[in-house]
């Protein structure tokens, strides 16, 4: 078999890249272990432009949001499904000081355009404590990561494009002219492992700094709220009487396994502006590839050129994704540099 890529790695970054070489007339072969668990497959999938108390514009925030919206509603159109929910994000106001802190921020960091006062809190107050009303950010939401890659993976399928299995690197033979593996040919070979690029021996040496993260699935009865509502914790609509609630972060433990001290964490620091009770169903955990100066590598191996990488999306990947993947491929295929601060280059005095 002969393809222009071959690609490892069926999580977010693997599977929106894939589906963009296709719809490029670039043929594709993408190789997923099923075996192993994703963060993909656990992510809450927000969109978020505002960020943290300092209220920060997402890097990048001017190039990747006129972008992303249209873009996943292109996807969800083709595969039939509804997988972006456009909804706002409120964040309550904690007491007085906490409210001058976050109106001082909007006018220091200009984010009129993102963000509204809401001094009347009515559509949150059966539920949330917000007496003093809260900021409104627009331009946000959340994917519905699992079923967005499932529709990708069907449409890779329905042109044998997808293979379910382990990828071995000792069947991976490299030249200059050409990919070798097992019987597929490929001008190139993108890896995409997210996490496990730890393992990948090409690319092991990179500053990955991987992340854990869990959630918690619960219902809640009569749920009306229509905004994703964060205070620390955020607690985010997903279906009638549904809620997601999230989300932890470490950098030890780097596994798959759900905790009680994560439960605990989470149903803690929820507690605080959440007033109903809820009832909890499941909680799931990932591991987030996140890298040390928290921008995504992208690009060629020093030494290969026709082996790249496009990984270390982190917790923003669903955000990162659509607008990277249109800088990687006007690189693939027009020679144009990547982004400096995505660029693999910025590590090659790492390699050894």
């Amino acid at each position: 078999m002969k393809v222009d890529y071959l690609i490892v790695g069926g999580g977010l970054a693997g599977s929106l890249l894939a589906n963009e070489l296709l719809d490029q007339n670039k043929s594709v072969q993408l190789i997923n272990d099923p075996t192993l668990k994703s963060s993909s497959s656990v992510a809450g999938g927000m969109v978020n432009p505002v960020t943290g108390k300092y209220l920060t514009k997402t890097w990048l925030d001017d190039k990747l949001f006129p972008y992303l919206f249209p873009y996943y509603r292109k996807l969800q159109s083709e595969f039939g499904i509804t997988c972006i929910h456009e909804t706002g994000i409120f964040r309550p106001f904690s007491n007085e000081e906490n409210k001058a802190h976050f109106l001082n921020q909007i006018e220091k960091n200009e984010l009129q355009h993102y963000v509204s006062v809401i001094e009347d809190s009515e559509k949150v107050a059966p539920f949330y404590a917000a007496p003093l009303g809260g900021l409104l950010i627009n331009s946000s939401g959340w994917v519905d990561v699992p079923k967005l890659l499932a529709g990708i993976e069907n449409k890779l399928k329905s042109k044998e494009a997808y293979l379910s299995e382990k990828f071995e690197f000792e069947d991976l033979v490299i030249s200059d002219e050409k990919i070798n593996y097992k019987n597929i040919e490929a001008d190139r070979i993108i890896f995409c492992e997210g996490f496990y690029v730890k393992d990948n021996p090409y690319f092991n040496w990179l500053p990955f700094n991987p992340v854990k993260g869990e959630t918690l699935l619960a219902t809640l009865p009569n749920y009306t709220v229509p905004y994703i509502v964060n205070q620390g914790k955020w607690v985010m609509p997903i279906a009638e009487n549904t809620i997601r609630i999230g989300a932890t972060y470490s950098w030890h433990e780097l596994d798959f396994i759900s905790t009680e001290r994560a439960r605990a964490d989470i149903l803690a620091q929820v507690s605080k502006f959440l007033k109903s009770e809820i009832e909890i169903k499941s909680q799931a955990a990932g591991v987030r590839p996140s890298t040390k100066d928290r921008r995504p590598i992208m690009g060629p191996h020093p030494k290969h050129k026709n082996v790249l990488i496009f990984n270390g999306l982190g917790t923003k990947g669903v955000s990162l994704a659509p607008y990277l993947i249109k800088t990687f491929l006007e690189f693939l295929f027009l020679e144009k540099d990547i982004q400096s601060e995505t660029t693999i280059e910025r590590y090659y005095a790492l390699y050894s």
